[in-house]
């Protein structure tokens, strides 16, 4: 009798992979636990494992840990999403700082968040300033590095490699005729002679046509990527790259935050030295007074001890004529 055929459970479908998964597999287990941390802080904020009523606090955004940049702006070199990865800006520090988009908004929704917010973007700023600095040295250092204009000869796919091989053919052609003239064989080497000749002229024109005056290679004012124009498309890829969009915001927020301070009153912090110093006028009045009344008592004192000398005197004095 025919025996039954085992029936197999079904294989599991497989779903595509996003991106955070496929992530986290090819990193080891503590930098896939360190990246998940990092995610969750960002979505819940750092609180999340405290107690409901530290949970509740809308101020967790003042923490040291927190990055303040982030709070009124952007963090570029977040080590979540640093802006400079991949690139050849190797001395910009990463920002290992907590990136939270809760703790932006508790920040935003919080009464005292001005009073904050200036001392945040000056810091903020003076950062930006130096970003903005050293694109600034790079483009300098870039700039002394690029080719000149001139004559420049650029050959499409395969080009080359035929100009190879017709060098090839008019060498070998050029020898037989040498071989030809020796064995006599006059007509046969001259036609040879001729054949090798005509590649050459090819050679010449193919190359002339490859060849074209290029203005020499230029370096972005943005981002200090060098960069040639001869080649559009290398040149709207950089314009489309993630780096010379960044300094594009850096730049723009360097110019809005400037003026905004600029433009900005004077900050609460003055006027609360001012009554400061108020408070401590009225003290030094109070201790002048003090010192005012202590030497009046003193005076007091001093008269009545001078009248009780002089009745003391006086009592003497009617005794001796006794």
């Amino acid at each position: 009798s025919p025996q039954p055929r085992s029936v197999l459970p079904p294989a599991p479908s497989r779903r595509p992979l996003g991106p955070l998964t496929s992530r986290r597999r090819l990193l080891p287990p503590a930098a896939a636990m360190q990246d998940a941390r990092a995610l969750l802080d960002s979505l819940m904020g750092p609180s999340r494992d405290k107690s409901l009523e530290e949970q509740q606090q809308t101020d967790g955004w003042k923490a040291k840990e927190v990055c303040k940049r982030f709070l009124v702006g952007f963090c570029p070199t977040s080590v979540q999403d640093n802006w400079f990865h991949n690139t050849r800006r190797k001395d910009i520090t990463v920002c290992n700082k907590i990136h939270s988009d809760r703790l932006r908004t508790d920040f935003e929704n919080h009464k005292d968040r001005e009073k904050y917010r200036r001392e945040y973007e000056k810091e903020f700023l003076d950062f930006l300033e130096g970003l903005v600095r050293e694109a600034d040295a790079w483009i300098s250092r870039e700039t002394a590095n690029c080719t000149g204009p001139g004559k420049v000869t650029r050959y499409p796919t395969g080009v080359k490699s035929k100009l190879a091989d017709m060098q090839e053919q008019s060498e070998l052609l050029m020898k037989q005729a040498e071989e030809l003239a020796e064995q006599g064989n006059v007509q046969a080497s001259k036609r040879a002679v001729e054949s090798s000749s005509k590649l050459k002229e090819e050679i010449k024109d193919l190359k002339e046509k490859h060849t074209y005056e290029s203005g020499g290679e230029t370096v972005c004012e943005i981002c200090g990527v060098r960069c040639n124009p001869d080649e559009p498309a290398d040149y709207k890829a950089h314009l489309d790259g993630r780096l010379h969009d960044g300094y594009t915001k850096i730049r723009a927020k360097v110019k809005e935050l400037r003026e905004k301070l600029r433009q900005a009153p004077p900050s609460d912090v003055k006027l609360d030295k001012g009554g400061d110093d108020r408070d401590r006028e009225r003290r030094r009045d109070s201790v002048r007074a003090d010192k005012d009344r202590g030497r009046g008592d003193r005076g007091r004192r001093d008269e009545r001890d001078r009248n009780r000398e002089r009745r003391r005197s006086r009592s003497r004095s009617r005794e001796r004529r006794r």
